[in-house]
């Protein structure tokens, strides 16, 4: 039984990303499954569910020398001690210290995930330093899987990545989505939409545009709220709301009287961050799900609000462009807050909105099922496993 080892940042991540995945590759694939990410609530109940042997190591978002340093060392020291045989390496923390980790313990086999093309809205300086990283991260690596063909095409024109180096797992994401007990419509009560819709006092006339994600200009929220106040002054015989789920970041930080903006209009529901647990029923409050980001890997939002049957509104550049088709399950935008209006505007066409609500879960069931996703990291994991030995 070979050891394999993710190590990841974020224990929500885990949790919420990779979830059934380590026990579908322990039972099914035979392997004996580690975690190492920052220590965090519900980590540990949720590997001893999932059969995962858990190593808690602070992995620091923010580089910080002395402490990067003793994790590196944690990690050695549990790769020696567990005679592990794979690496699998997530977030850039974690692809870091992984492959470093890899290289001083000899490890065969090294894998990392690439979520996202992290230097895409970088300039200068900046951009340089993250592109050599990630060159320096790839050449340790043996596997690069990418989370959609968009970061596969970016790494390779930019060459991050050696040719013949990466894969996709089927359409793209790193696990898929629930599309039967989780993320379906008809396991969500119309009790809870409705005790939902009396919290955030929504109304049965509300026409609501729902955001989700990590509130910074790089999520496209500057150009959203600038199309939702043009909506508001040319639609006044009509009442809209815009629901924002997700917390404000320091980092690529939103302006000041935008965020003033969000938490004062009397026209915004701002929830903050919601536990995983109950995005299923934020979904059902809204009308359209719009993604107007600058820099995306994949666009797991948009895919989970589509298995929810409510039409999506995505960027037509980076990988939330392959979450959705075009016109048949949601509708691109560009860049700016005129496309978003234009947009959001054709979803007041009810049957319009249904059907393409209707058509993004086929869709999402068909390509991003998370049985069917797992199936495609197992059998990659076999066929690399063998290829090495």
């Amino acid at each position: 039984m070979k050891n394999v080892l993710e190590i990841i940042n974020l224990p929500s991540s885990a949790i919420n990303f990779i979830g059934g995945q380590f026990k579908y590759l322990h039972d099914e694939g035979g392997y004996r499954m580690h975690l190492i990410c920052s220590p965090g609530d519900g980590i540990r109940e949720f590997c001893e569910e999932n059969e995962v042997c858990y190593h808690p190591v602070r992995l620091d978002r923010q580089i910080s020398l002395i402490q990067d340093v003793k994790s590196l060392i944690s990690i050695c020291s549990y790769i020696r001690r567990e005679k592990i045989d794979v690496v699998i390496a997530h977030q850039p923390k974690g692809r870091l210290l992984g492959m470093l980790a890899c290289l001083i313990m000899r490890v065969r086999y090294r894998v990392i995930f690439s979520h996202g093309v992290l230097y895409e809205t970088m300039t200068g300086l900046k951009r340089k330093l993250i592109m050599f990283y990630e060159k320096f991260v790839s050449s340790i690596a043996d596997r690069v899987v990418c989370v959609s063909k968009y970061v596969q095409e970016r790494r390779l024109a930019d060459h991050i990545d050696e040719p013949g180096k990466q894969l996709v797992l089927g359409r793209g994401s790193c696990n898929g989505i629930d599309t039967v007990n989780k993320f379906n419509p008809r396991e969500v009560s119309d009790q809870d939409i409705q005790r939902l819709r009396e919290t955030y006092k929504i109304c049965d006339n509300d026409f609501v545009i729902g955001f989700c994600g990590r509130l910074v200009r790089d999520k496209g929220v500057v150009e959203l709220i600038d199309a939702f106040q043009q909506i508001i002054d040319d639609k006044k015989n009509m009442s809209i709301k815009l629901l924002i789920v997700g917390q404000f970041e320091k980092r690529d930080s939103l302006p000041m009287e935008i965020i003033e903006f969000i938490t004062s209009n009397p026209n915004i529901i701002f929830t903050g961050p919601v536990p995983y647990e109950k995005i299923q029923q934020i979904y059902m409050l809204m009308n359209v799900l719009v993604l107007p980001t600058h820099r995306e890997g994949f666009g797991m939002v948009a895919i989970e609000a589509s298995a929810m049957e409510r039409p999506v509104i995505v960027s037509n550049y980076t990988g939330c462009a392959e979450t959705m088709i075009d016109g048949e399950t949601g509708l691109y935008i560009d860049k700016s807050p005129e496309s978003i209006k234009r947009a959001i505007e054709k979803c007041f066409d009810n049957d319009f909105s249904r059907k393409l609500g209707a058509n993004g879960r086929n869709f999402v069931m068909t390509n991003f099922e998370h049985t069917k996703v797992r199936k495609y990291m197992l059998d990659f994991l076999n066929a690399y496993c063998k290829e090495v030995e």
